[in-house]
């Protein structure tokens, strides 16, 4: 596969110093971030570059990319960002405030949710509970919050029953990971030794010595020996703090584990039908077969887990939008209004559509760009859903014709319409 400069928004400019034909010392320059440039695009390079075949050359860029200061990384890392780039960071870079960028963004690949929810602290446990999007959308979460015990028991179960209810919990062990059963536990203790060992040095105090609950202490007529952990905890080793020795890793992706070295996407495959717009699929429908049979989108849609439905209101395209924007599941409506992707006339038609889900008109109501647009206005103020703090602060911008029909209009609270007649009166009947 080539590289994806376009979709990893590397600039023309830069292309020939990290190309496969490019001189070893443009590349080493970019490697060792000598070349100005934003720090989105240096990302982007330093991924290219930490795959190339001169080791030198991808040493160096692994190096700066695991040296590279935490603000910088922030501001270098969007929705737009390449799927593979913020795995790359999920996995190297274990920082809280990366890891909290990170679960923000909804273009995050599932496995690099997994990786910072299996390390998440107790904070981040919590807000990634909350996160009802990023549950759905990788349910697989669940399975690596299960498995880290600074999630609580408590949270787990807020985030099983919000899963349970959308049929999207995965199967994950009855017993967690690290909650061994107390007869287990005792079986593996042994007798303390009295040599010291790499560990002594955790209990050195000046109060003495504090045995291990559950050890079996040694017989008063021997000194009192040091402790030693139990073995089930000894040959517990911390594999994290191996995968994130970029120096160690091998050009080609050897030695990171499950992770890979290339430029897939990883996105979801949606057919064309339901993410080209609409000039896009008539051209598409004038070259498909006159005998192909396609599913309807509605029975395409209803097919599709929770999660697969918020993935496609972020990238699918109008005629995906109507029928997603009216889906039950509130989180996959609201999707379709954070895509980015509607236009000015969808805005509209959604703001004034009273059948739709409360949070959809808060969204859009909610959102500045939005209401600035005139027929937006209009469309919320007309709409009972719209909370009436916004509408009556809206109708002051009303043109006659607008106002008029808002103070009959029955169908908004007796405030609202109350309010826009004695506004139509005083304005335009003196």
């Amino acid at each position: 596969m080539g590289i994806p400069f376009e979709r990893l928004g590397i600039p023309k400019q830069f292309r020939r110093s990290v190309g496969p034909s490019a001189p070893r010392t443009a590349k080493i320059a970019v490697a060792k971030g000598l070349i100005p440039t934003t720090a989105d695009v240096q990302l982007a390079l330093l991924y290219v570059l930490a795959v190339d075949k001169d080791r030198v050359v991808a040493k160096a860029a692994r190096q700066t990319m695991k040296t590279m200061p935490v603000p910088q990384v922030l501001s270098g890392i969007s929705q737009s960002t390449f799927p593979k780039v913020i795995e790359f960071i999920a996995q190297f870079r274990a920082d809280r405030e990366l890891d909290q960028r990170i679960l923000q963004l909804r273009s995050t690949p599932d496995r690099a949710a997994e990786i910072v929810a299996a390390r998440a602290d107790a904070g981040l446990c919590e807000i990634l509970v909350r996160n009802q999007e990023r549950l759905l959308m990788t349910p697989t979460v669940f399975v690596a919050l299960h498995a880290n015990p600074k999630c609580s028991d408590e949270e787990l179960a807020s985030a099983e029953s919000f899963l349970r209810l959308h049929r999207s919990l995965p199967e994950v062990p009855t017993q967690r990971p690290f909650a061994q059963p107390k007869e287990k536990i005792e079986a593996v203790v042994v007798s303390v030794k009295p040599q010291r060992n790499a560990l002594d040095h955790l209990f050195d105090d000046d109060e003495g010595d504090v045995p291990v609950a559950g050890e079996v202490m040694p017989e008063p007529a021997a000194p009192a020996p040091r402790p030693v952990l139990t073995p089930n905890v000894l040959v517990t080793e911390d594999k994290g703090l191996e995968m994130f020795d970029l120096g160690a890793v091998k050009a080609g992706g050897e030695g990171f584990e499950a992770f890979k070295f290339d430029f897939s996407d990883d996105s979801p495959n949606f057919s064309w039908d339901l993410t080209a717009e609409p000039d896009d699929v008539e051209a598409q429908q004038a070259r498909a077969p006159e005998d192909e049979v396609r599913v309807s989108l509605a029975i395409q849609l209803a097919e599709m887990t929770v999660g697969k439905r918020i993935k496609l209101a972020y990238s699918g395209n109008q005629q995906a939008r109507k029928i997603l924007i009216r889906d039950p599941n509130k989180v996959v409506a609201t999707a379709v209004v954070k895509s980015g992707r509607l236009t000015p006339s969808e805005v509209a038609s959604f703001a004034g559509n009273r059948n739709l889900h409360d949070e959809v008109v808060r969204l859009i109501a909610s959102d500045k760009e939005f209401i600035r647009k005139y027929p937006v206005q209009v469309a919320l103020v007309n709409n009972p859903k719209c909370p009436a703090p916004l509408a009556l602060k809206l109708m002051q911008g009303l043109q006659r014709r607008d106002l008029q029909q808002l103070s009959n209009n029955k169908n908004v609270s007796s405030l609202i319409f109350g309010t826009a007649l004695k506004m139509f009166k005083a304005k335009y009947r003196k």
